[in-house]
């Protein structure tokens, strides 16, 4: 295709358009009716369009049934990205001044200078880089249906009339195509609205359904494959009188509701008849066959008979609020729906006597049901219960092997249910104790005296992975029937945890009277030796037997204050009283009281030269570092220095995983106490705060202690909001770190 030069320098037409314009029109049909797939047929007129008259840009946009807006249908010349955006931009039609103008007038618009005509828009034509545009409503035969957009951008275009009339040509000639494949498409869709309505009905049909619900779903079937306002379904009863009408949809029919006798005079006539009847406007029907009517809320009617074997048994009519809404082809769809429609009532009304009878003959069945439902559901509670128990639930058959595995005994035992069905007990649970009973002896004793197990039998196992676990079972014997069992039902449950929390009670127990005995026996002993009055003592060892009765009356206090205090913890009774305090004081008055305690050991501290003032409880902190200090002095038997730190940090805390969301300005005031002793293991430090955990190693056990003096500092710090952590290494020392956050 080649484009002619004006004089000024503008682009020309195409000389073969303007040469052969019924070729051009041709081509531009056999393109368009190539297909009547509407997207195609779209794609085609626009891309055709270009190239026939030489234009950068062709666009498509349609109207919407509303005619108030302008939908993107097809653009060719532009790059494929942005066009898939382009086609979800709907625009007003107000808001698109040369498509308001072409639909309106009818006629092309021209816009030879696209930057200075007032009627574009110029943030488009700055974008796009238009020259020119020429703009031709898509009509045929009067009805206009879109318009068609040519846009040059290379270099300004001049349109002759002659060529403006081409362009109308072809713009008619492709609406004549996009309403036909529109036409298709509907019909399409048409066509799918109504095999799935019949297929809808057929089911109807084949399920039986209640009389009510039948009419409801034949109404709303109707309404919905006419696009219709309203349906109403009307019955004839034995005696000849009108049934009430059904309606649908029930919210839409409540408001355009006719009055009774304007629809009696409709359904009447088409019983009488026994013919469709199509009413094109209600008010003028009703003005011709009754006096007085002067409108009605509906304006369009079809009503066709329901013919049920030679009988006409109802109405069945769709309703418009628009006059002339309604096709022939709708007209006899409706018509042939209204057959399948009168089956469906009959098969409905079949299906009601039948039902009666049925109930009639299976009262007994019903209560045979209800039991079956009753053991059904028994069965399924049963089931959840396996499924979900905490404990190990597993079946054993005659020979011991196992038939049934809970998720529970997977995780006890290490095997998954498929592994374990069909093995012994005794090897999915081992037996870790020689001569005591264990789960494969308590299956065969239940199996073999056909009674259940009488005591729960506690032993301990050794499951895959290789942790002893502690073990309490309890088992039921499960006769045999369906020529299957008997079976041995077992009840295992995992109390490992149970007898740990028995042994730290008795540890405990015996670590109290241990401590409460030793200073008691001290006090006991200094004071038994002071009453003795035989005995002379002089001054220096009176002195020193008080000082022992004095440390030991503060080593009861200090036990006695831990218990309290970690039983106010548990309780939740604990409270703090919050002042602002120097912290640098606080760690001034542990140190000078500490060093009359210590052997050997060197206390000194790392002071700011100001004072730290923070609002904390008093009392608590020093309640911390006092613990923190002793604790120190304690697991340092050699001596050595024991280092006291106070310093300002900002942000983020190491180490990261005792990290909260904390602001990452938030200051903090950091206390240290760093020691020389004999440090912790790395697998224990996880667990030194928790209540009552001690060490196991013989170093730790030599020293005394209840396991509450950690476990009270880290609620204490936590209570102000703060963290406390340790780094240590074995054999050279630990470093405790409190971190208080500042207001």
């Amino acid at each position: 295709m080649t484009l002619s030069a004006n004089l000024d320098g503008t682009a020309s037409f195409p000389v073969r358009l303007r040469a052969d314009e019924s070729a051009v029109l041709l081509e531009i049909a056999q393109a368009a009716g190539s297909t009547l797939e509407l997207h195609e047929v779209l794609d085609r007129v626009a891309e055709k369009t270009a190239m026939l008259t030489g234009a950068d840009r062709c666009s498509l946009w349609l109207l919407d049934s509303s005619h108030d807006r302008l939908l993107p249908a097809a653009i060719y010349g532009i790059d494929p990205s942005f066009a898939a955006r382009w086609k979800r931009k709907i625009l007003a039609i107000k808001d698109e001044c040369l498509s308001q103008e072409a639909i309106t007038t009818g006629q092309p618009v021209v816009v030879h200078d696209a930057a200075t005509d007032p009627r574009t828009d110029k943030r488009a034509v700055d974008l796009f880089g238009d020259k020119s545009i020429l703009v031709v409503p898509l009509a045929n035969k009067g009805r206009v249906i879109g318009t068609l957009f040519l846009n040059h951008i290379s270099r300004p275009y001049w349109y002759s009339p002659q060529e403006i009339a081409v362009i109308q040509a072809i713009a008619s000639q492709s609406a004549v195509a996009i309403e036909n494949a529109q036409l298709y498409d509907e019909s399409r869709r048409q066509r799918l609205e109504i095999l799935a309505s019949f297929r809808r009905i057929g089911d109807a049909l084949a399920a039986g359904l209640d009389l009510s619900d039948t009419l409801r779903l034949v109404v709303e079937l109707a309404t919905e494959m006419l696009r219709a306002t309203v349906g109403g379904l009307t019955l004839r009863r034995e005696d000849g009188t009108l049934g009430d009408t059904q309606w649908a949809p029930a919210d839409t029919a409540s408001h355009y509701a006719l009055p009774p006798h304007l629809l009696d005079e409709l359904v009447g006539e088409v019983i009488r008849n026994g013919e469709p009847l199509y009413v094109a406007d209600l008010c003028e029907y009703w003005q011709g066959h009754l006096h007085g009517v002067q409108s009605a809320p509906l304006r369009t009617c079809v009503g066709v008979p329901l013919h049920l074997r030679g009988q006409v048994i109802g109405m069945l009519g769709v309703f418009h609020a628009l006059p002339k809404r309604f096709s022939p082809v709708e007209i006899d769809l409706l018509a042939s729906f209204g057959t399948q429609a009168a089956i469906a009532i009959d098969n409905a009304r079949l299906f009601a006597g039948l039902q009666r009878q049925v109930e009639e003959l299976s009262a007994a069945a019903a209560r045979n049901a209800e039991l079956y439902s009753r053991l059904q559901l028994e069965k399924q509670r049963l089931d959840v219960i396996f499924q979900n128990s905490t404990d190990a639930i597993y079946m054993a058959d005659r020979n011991a092997r196992i038939v049934a595995f809970n998720p529970a005994a997977e995780i006890l035992s290490g095997w998954t249910a498929a592994e374990a069905i069909g093995a012994c007990d005794s090897e999915v649970f081992p037996s870790d104790q020689d001569g005591s009973t264990s789960l494969h002896d308590a299956t065969r004793a239940v199996l073999e005296s056909g009674a259940s197990y009488s005591t729960v039998v506690e032993t301990t196992i050794l499951p895959r992975g290789g942790t002893l676990r502690h073990v309490a079972a309890s088992y039921a014997y499960v006769p045999a029937s369906n020529d299957e069992g008997p079976f041995a039902l077992a009840v295992v449950r995992d109390v490992s945890q149970q007898k740990e929390v028995e042994r730290l009670k008795s540890d405990f127990i015996s670590m109290v009277s241990h401590e409460l005995r030793t200073p008691l026996a001290v006090i006991k002993g200094y004071a038994a030796t002071l009453l003795n009055s035989s005995l002379h003592l002089d001054a220096e060892r009176q002195t020193r037997f008080i000082r022992g009765i004095n440390d030991a009356s503060d080593r009861l206090t200090r036990l006695i204050d831990n218990l309290l205090t970690g039983s106010r913890f548990e309780s939740g009774r604990f409270k703090l009283s919050l002042q602002n305090v120097d912290l640098a004081e606080i760690v001034r008055k542990v140190v000078a009281n500490s060093r009359t305690g210590t052997n050997g050991h060197l206390l000194h501290a790392n002071l700011p030269s100001e004072p730290m003032m923070l609002r904390v409880d008093r009392d608590q902190i020093e309640h911390v570092l006092v613990n923190l200090v002793a604790n120190a002095i304690k697991y340092s038997p050699e001596g050595g220095e024991i280092t006291l730190g106070l310093r300002y940090e900002c942000g983020p805390l190491a180490p990261a995983d005792l990290s909260r969301e904390d602001p990452a300005n938030q200051r903090w005031a950091v206390l240290t106490v760093r020691d020389q002793g004999i440090g912790i293991p790395s697998h224990q430090i996880r667990f030194i705060f928790d209540k009552f955990y001690r060490g196991d190693s013989p170093a730790v056990r030599r020293v005394p202690g209840t396991g509450l003096g950690l476990y009270i500092c880290k609620s204490i710090v936590e209570a102000h909001g703060g963290y406390i952590w340790v780094e240590s290494q074995l054999g050279r020392g630990s470093t405790f770190y409190v971190a208080l956050p500042e207001e």
